[in-house]
């Protein structure tokens, strides 16, 4: 979801950030991170949605950085998230940015592309299927989580005490031992050879939750709670329109201009657990309707839950290929036949068919295309039809969001069941006879 603000607020407290030597150590990449980042700092053709050859050749150079380094990547790429109204606001929200930034970016000059490119966050629609084929190629292990993937990414790097490689806020978070290397710091290209060795390593620089909790005096449980108070897809309590009673003298007098970031932690610093604090909310903030601010208090306490550590269900899949343990799926989840979860988990399964088994909801991809013209997604309208048919049955409607024009529209798309296909059912899809499909 990641913490509106703390990524600029830790770069403008740079003496939290501690130069590191990497080398000789296991990493868990955030996969959706890195793709996105190396992607759109490889240079190639914004435009026109292609050079998939330039962008290989980027995630090949970044792996065999690595490996020179003796560092044992595995790679984690979100799959599923969490299925609330609240969450697909948010993303709903995202989407129509993306619409405008593509439809700048196509109308832009060539000159004025690459400026434009990284900001509108628009991939290739064959980006992370591209990604996927090369770390099979490289035989990097990676896995595609069916659920929310920072929670496994978090727990996979404590039980390993190696740190998380990724620019998401989340993981300044997650109280893990040993970390979080922020891409942005993260000097791949730059390798260098340790004095008097002939070991190399990427200079960079670590996080440690142990480092921001002494700098501001804050007991670190209280982290989760910051978090959500902070805001994040789920609840953002600014965006809600409540206001925060900040007392004076929690003001230091060198800070003339104090930040909502510091304000808070000062506030937070305080208290000693997660309740203790939580508690105290309904006295930082006001508002006039008292059930809005229930349901605000509510959210905050789901919020600091998904911002603990919980027992993960990758480490096996990593080490021995099994499919997630079915007790720590989400309940919701249980609507996925068993023998879906490995091909989920391995990235052969689109992690759509979840959207559409749980919500019956999916939003299609954003594109870089002429605006004045239909969108492409609706050339592979039948094909999804029938996608839907396998999933739910013939019949069902499936909401879809999509552009229409320059604007994020939703519609009604009917399931259909080719004569062919009328048998067949989800639940033992996997063995029909591969001619029958």
């Amino acid at each position: 979801m990641g913490v509106q603000g703390l990524t600029s607020f830790i770069e403008d407290h740079g003496e939290i950030l501690t130069d590191d030597q990497f080398c000789n150590s296991k990493l868990v990449i955030d996969g959706t991170n890195l793709y996105h980042l190396l992607y759109f700092t490889s240079g190639v053709d914004q435009q026109h949605g292609g050079d998939y050859d330039v962008f290989e050749d980027q995630v090949c150079k970044f792996f065999k950085a690595l490996r020179d380094c003796g560092i044992e990547p595995y790679v984690v790429i979100y799959g599923g998230s969490n299925y609330t109204d609240k969450i697909l606001g948010s993303l709903k929200n995202r989407v129509e940015s993306k619409i405008a930034n593509a439809k700048a970016l196509a109308e832009s000059s060539i000159a004025n592309a690459a400026a434009l490119a990284e900001k509108s966050g628009v991939l290739p629609t064959l980006v992370k299927q591209v990604f996927k084929q090369v770390l099979s190629s490289l035989k990097v292990p990676f896995a595609h989580c069916i659920f929310k993937a920072e929670q496994e990414i978090a727990s996979l790097a404590q039980r390993w005490k190696c740190p998380v490689l990724s620019n998401n806020s989340d993981f300044y978070i997650f109280d893990i031992q040993e970390g979080c290397l922020p891409f942005s710091h993260f000097q791949w290209q730059n390798m260098s050879v340790q004095p008097g060795s002939s070991q190399s390593y990427i200079p960079c620089k670590r996080y440690t939750t142990t480092r921001f909790c002494e700098h501001f005096n804050i007991n670190r449980e209280l982290l989760p709670v910051f978090a959500a108070i902070a805001g994040n897809d789920y609840v953002n309590l600014r965006k809600r329109g409540f206001s925060f009673k900040w007392e004076d003298n929690l003001l230091m007098e060198s800070n003339q201009n104090p930040t909502f970031e510091f304000r808070l932690l000062k506030w937070l610093a305080r208290f000693q657990g997660q309740q203790e604090a939580l508690d105290s909310v309904s006295s930082l903030i006001y508002g006039n309707d008292r059930d809005k601010m229930d349901v605000a208090l509510q959210d905050l306490s789901q919020s600091i839950e998904w911002n603990t550590i919980p027992l993960g269900c990758l480490e096996k899949f990593f080490i021995g290929g099994d499919a997630p343990d079915p007790s720590l799926l989400l309940n919701n989840l249980s609507v996925l036949p068993k023998w879906t979860w490995l091909p989920l988990t391995k990235g052969t399964l689109p992690s759509d068919m979840i959207y559409s088994l749980l919500r019956r909801q999916v939003i299609q991809g954003v594109q870089v295309e002429d605006h004045s013209l239909p969108s492409g997604n609706i050339t592979s309208r039948p094909i999804r039809q029938v996608f839907y048919g396998l999933l739910l049955g013939e019949g069902i409607e499936v909401e879809e969001y999509d552009r229409k024009g320059k604007n994020l529209t939703r519609s009604k798309v009917t399931a259909i069941l080719p004569s062919a296909a009328q048998q067949l059912q989800l639940a033992t899809l996997d063995k029909v006879c591969r001619h029958v499909i």
